[in-house]
């Protein structure tokens, strides 16, 4: 078993971001041009790099005998506000190409017009559409595209940096992801550029992005029930990052105990429920039982916790052992703990790991991991309140 790194970040949250302010304002600078087919977009208020620029109808993408254009590529017109006259243009676009499209951070625009002009593309996005967004989001120009698109699958996919191999098509075809982002692009070459995570991954007749993230960051449980379960399951972006940093958490806790045989435990699973449940009996039994919980000894801002005692309570407050963990910090990392007043009025126990670095050391400081109630992971208030803390703590040094 490979150890967790805790000089790395672990803080997971979704990099699903919303779309850019600007571009929901630029909706309504669009007009629409019957004649010409054009959808004219004024952005010189908004953007004003981009000017006014136009995006030509379905079907003139279709009937294009020009080179195509190299379009802005962090436009994202699928997640515009729908004014009429951006369904104008959008009304002629099958819906499942606009949803294609849409699943990527970047280059949409580029994607639909070779998607519209070149029928294996089009097929090629039906099939297998990270492979299609790959290869128009490549450095290769259009020539060298087209020549690519009359090969075989294998060819394609070794001209793109990846293994040329059945294995590699394959793995691209079984993808079922609800959208890409950075973060997701990072594990699918992971699982592609390691024989034996491409070789595990065979079996799924479909990869979602929890079993993408799961054979990306646990090798060891490829294949296993647990694995070919999450694969089935519809998956929103938290509950894969919820799942990444719960299976953390275990393989973490099995460490710190020295008990290797949970990786079997786990593997055996069917449900995520299950998995919690192996972690909390073992977080339980590292804790005193006579352990009652008290955590006056906490403020409204972030507080580093010295004593053992301190850290046991924030361990059963929030079900994390920072108990354990702090015998494997290293001097500039401190566990802190704070709490706060919820929208119901409760009083919630927050907590992390940080890195604060010496005085004399330019590093900046970072949040390595945060945890709530029940282990839960923070949202953007919590991350945005502690990295003020650190920024105010950093400067006081």
């Amino acid at each position: 078993m490979t150890a967790l790194n805790l000089n790395q970040p672990l803080v997971q949250f979704s990099q699903h971001s919303p779309l850019d302010l600007r571009q929901r304002h630029l909706a309504k600078h669009c007009f629409w041009e019957e004649y010409d087919q054009l959808l004219i977009v004024d952005a010189r208020q908004i953007i004003p790099s981009l000017g006014v620029f136009a995006l030509p109808s379905w079907d003139k993408m279709m009937l294009d005998a020009e080179m195509i254009g190299d379009y802005p590529s962090f436009l994202k017109p699928f997640d515009w506000p729908k004014v009429p006259a951006l369904q104008a243009w959008l009304k002629q676009i099958p819906q499942w190409v606009q949803d294609s499209c849409k699943l990527f951070p970047q280059q949409q625009l580029k994607l639909l017009h070779y998607c519209a002009k070149y029928p294996q593309i089009f097929e090629l996005l039906d099939h297998s559409p990270m492979l299609a967004w790959r290869l128009v989001s490549s450095d290769l120009q259009e020539p060298e595209i087209v020549a690519l698109l009359s090969g075989k699958r294998q060819e394609l996919v070794g001209q793109l940096g990846w293994p040329g191999k059945a294995e590699t098509v394959k793995l691209l075809r079984n993808l079922r992801l609800r959208f890409v982002n950075q973060q997701i692009a990072e594990q699918i070459e992971v699982c592609i550029l390691d024989p034996k995570r491409l070789d595990g991954l065979q079996a799924l007749p479909r990869i979602n992005s929890m079993a993408l993230s799961l054979a990306a960051g646990f090798p060891e449980l490829i294949g296993s029930r647990l694995h070919q379960s999450l694969a089935q399951l519809p998956c929103r972006p938290m509950q894969c990052q919820s799942m990444i940093a719960l299976l953390a958490d275990v393989l973490q806790l099995s460490e710190l105990l020295t008990h290797s045989g949970w990786i079997a435990q786990v593997a055996q699973c069917r449900y995520l429920s299950e998995v919690d449940a192996i972690y909390q009996q073992a977080l339980q039994s590292s804790l005193p039982i006579d352990l009652t919980l008290n955590v006056d000894f906490l403020h409204s801002v972030a507080t580093p916790l010295e004593n053992d005692a301190q850290r046991q309570q924030l361990s059963l407050a929030v079900q994390h052992p920072w108990h354990l963990i702090a015998a494997t910090l290293t001097p500039e990392q401190r566990i802190v703990a704070w709490q706060e007043i919820d929208e119901h009025g409760e009083k919630q126990v927050w907590s992390a790991l940080v890195a604060l670095p010496q005085a004399a050391d330019d590093a900046t400081p970072q949040v390595l991991k945060i945890r709530g109630k029940e282990n839960q992971l923070a949202q953007a208030k919590q991350l945005s309140d502690l990295h003020l803390w650190l920024l105010q703590t950093s400067k006081a040094e």
